[in-house]
């Protein structure tokens, strides 16, 4: 029988094969780590057919050095990605943490866009039941906690931390709502703030939103000497238990 119409010895087509794979996981660059294992099987495999094939050279047929050569490219190529892999790792991760971290920020900004729009209607229903009374900051804040909307929304930097919640300390991602007021003017404005905080590189950013409750100036006029005579601020009505 002539040596082309011998089999392969053992291991000489698994050495081709796995040669092969080493050099497309190397290509891939995720894959190095396999395509270095893969090298050496095939390698181990090439090495084990030639020793089959000439211990007994009648019943194979000569090994190729097909899974040598790949075997070794196999194990060569992941060298010299490396750095190629760094320079891409270098430039993609921050690029991802950066569309990551806004994808945030966008996500939390349409959640106090949600919030603003709810405690805006929730101040128009009180001044419809009340005509004439100042909207008090604390009944509409409570409210706007028990708002089915309002509730079902996620905080999207720490899932297990609250969407919203009443204060001014809570932690990433979180829409703190409070009563505020403010003195400029000689108008006093009160209203419900909300904000959030965001993380932006290595730093944060606060995002803001604001509703008015109400307002009342404190100038009614002048007298004959010219001085202003100012009205206290009165605050609104506390809540009913």
């Amino acid at each position: 029988m002539s040596a082309s119409q011998l089999p392969q010895a053992p291991g000489a087509g698994a050495a081709k094969v796995c040669g092969i794979l080493a050099i497309v996981c190397a290509l891939t660059c995720v894959g190095i780590p396999l395509a270095i294992i893969l090298g050496i099987v095939a390698l181990v495999q090439q090495a084990k057919a030639k020793r089959t094939a000439k211990a007994d050279p009648q019943a194979y047929a000569p090994v190729p050095s097909t899974g040598l050569v790949t075997g070794i490219i196999g194990l060569v190529l992941p060298v010299l990605m490396l750095p190629f892999v760094g320079i891409v790792s270098a430039i993609a991760i921050p690029a991802l943490l950066s569309q990551r971290e806004q994808a945030r920020s966008m996500a939390i900004q349409h959640n106090l866009d949600l919030v603003q729009a709810r405690a805006e209607a929730a101040v128009f229903a009180w001044q419809a039941r009340n005509p004439g009374q100042p909207a008090a900051a604390d009944v509409i804040i409570q409210d706007l906690l028990k708002d089915p909307e309002v509730s079902a929304l996620k905080n999207p930097v720490d899932p297990k931390a609250p969407a919203i919640q009443a204060g001014r300390v809570g932690a990433l991602g979180t829409i703190l709502v409070y009563a505020d007021r403010e003195e400029e003017g000689g108008v006093t404005t009160w209203s419900i703030r909300f904000q959030a905080h965001v993380r932006r590189g290595s730093g944060e950013k606060v995002l803001e939103r604001q509703v008015v409750t109400h307002t009342q100036e404190h100038v009614r006029g002048h007298t004959e000497d010219g001085w202003e005579v100012v009205n206290p601020p009165v605050e609104p009505p506390a809540p009913h238990n």
